[in-house]
């Protein structure tokens, strides 16, 4: 009886594992997290579970590409003024999602 309830233990606690690692285990196709624009190249540094009922950023009405990007729905360590010029947002824009998102 004893070594069932260890073994459940064990297979939970594996099963728990590999559900909050999913970023880190599917391949990218797989996976929209790992081609999210805020996680490309930084996959292995989010958190257990990140993925999980995450979205990337709220919608500017009415516009395309990169000004699609309202506001982030949350700033990553990474995410800093350079990193959003390196993405091709604009000087102005960028700014304005570093503000926003940061509050």
């Amino acid at each position: 009886m004893r070594k069932g309830i260890i073994g459940a233990f064990i297979l939970l606690v594996v099963l728990v594992g590999l559900a909050g690692n999913t970023h880190r285990l599917l391949p990218a196709s797989n996976d929209p997290c790992q081609t999210d624009i805020s996680h490309i190249d930084h996959v292995n540094e989010l958190p257990m579970f990140h993925c999980i009922g995450h979205t990337e950023y709220l919608v500017a009405p009415g516009e395309n590409e990169l000004r699609r990007v309202a506001r982030w729905d949350h700033l990553h360590s990474w995410m800093d003024l350079d990193w959003h010029l390196q993405q091709g947002f604009s000087n102005e824009h960028a700014l304005k999602l570093v503000a926003l998102s940061s509050q």
